[in-house]
Formats: C-alpha cells, structure tokens, sequence
C-alpha cells in the first residue's frame, strides 16, 4: 500500500492552521456546518490563500443551499466541498456541473451502504465515517473489517476516531482504493485547536 494521504479537518484558528500547514498535510477541512461546535462563520482569506497547492481545502457542509455551497466554494478557493449530510444524488450532479470536486461522505455502522455505486460517478473521494445523530464527530470507530467488501473504483478515506495506534490494524485491513485518513476531534485540545504534536506522529505513522 502506498503512503496514506492525512486530511485535518476542523481547522478555524489562525495560529493554529498556520502550524498545521508547516506540517504539509494533503487536504485541510473548514466546517461550515453552523451545529458543530467547530463552525467556522468566516476565514481570513489572506491566509487561506496562502496555503501552498499541494493541501488541498476543504468545505464541509451539511444539508446547506447549494448557491451557499458554490459561493464559499468559491471565495475561499476550495478545492473540494465535503457533503456530509444527507445529500442526494441530484445535489452532486449540480455541483459537478459546476465544476466542484467532491467527498461524498456515507455514515456507517455495520454494512455498507447500496447507493454507492450510484454516487461513484459524480465522487471524487468517498468517507466512511461512523454514524452518528450529529452528523460525526464522535471520535468513534465503526467496525472497519466491513470495507473489506468494498470494491469500487472511487478513492476512499477513512474516518471515525482514528488514533496513531490504529494504523497497524487499518493498513492491515487491505481496502481497496484506500487512499488515506481523516482526522478532527481525537487531535484536539479543544473544539477547532488541533494538538500539531499529535497530528506530527500520526503523519509520520503513515
């Protein structure tokens, strides 16, 4: 398996994505959903701006309009929106037609879900992340030995309360198309302030 990509989401605290970024994770997530205590209402767009190519932004929403979407989508330069709510199949059709890349999320406990392979087309990564009533955040596992049966073309991340120690079993796993991880609230200090420490082994771990 090839190194696993680290996305950090949840990020809103200047300082703190400025340390994060000397820390050249592959994608940062902003989270514009206003219920999660890691709601970010506005960004400095002169940082955001300077967050070299190669880390890739991220807009997390829930259930939001979609000419909200494209509007943040487009002032702060996003390269992907993150729909991690219970967003259709015709919302990712007309934001594909907008030329937005996507992470389609799908919120698992003990299988996964059918309507895969219908959102594969208009998906440029999938999450797996442990369901919740709040639409994650949890710091909880989900049985991961399920994406064993996965075997789709779209490239995969992996959420749900993963830890350093957890790499072993989730290399060991052997999923198909996983790409990399997604980390927020077991690297947190306090909601949206992320311990770069933590996140600086865990890196070094993939």
């Amino acid at each position: 398996m090839n190194k696993l990509k680290l996305k950090v989401c949840g990020m809103r605290d200047p300082e703190n994505i400025r340390e994060l970024i000397r820390l050249k994770p592959d994608f940062i997530g902003f989270i514009f959903y206003h219920k999660s205590p890691r709601f970010v209402a506005e960004l400095d767009e002169d940082l955001i701006a300077r967050i070299p190519l190669s880390i890739k932004k991220v807009g997390v929403f829930v259930n939001e309009d979609i000419e909200t979407v494209l509007e943040l989508y487009e002032k702060y330069g996003l390269d992907y929106v993150q729909l991690h709510g219970d967003e259709d199949l015709e919302y990712s059709q007309e934001l594909k037609k907008h030329g937005v890349g996507i992470i389609k999320v799908f919120h698992v406990l003990d299988s996964l879900p059918y309507s895969l392979v219908s959102y594969s087309e208009y998906s440029d990564y999938f999450l797996f992340d442990t369901a919740t009533p709040d639409y994650g955040g949890s710091g909880r596992h989900f049985d991961w030995s399920i994406l064993k049966t996965y075997n789709l073309d779209t490239p995969v991340l992996l959420s749900g309360g993963i830890e350093s120690k957890d790499m072993r079993e989730v290399t060991k796993l052997g999923i198909k198309n996983l790409v990399g991880i997604d980390v927020n609230s077991r690297f947190e200090i306090s909601p949206a302030m992320k311990d770069i420490n933590r996140i600086q082994e865990l890196k070094s771990n993939l």
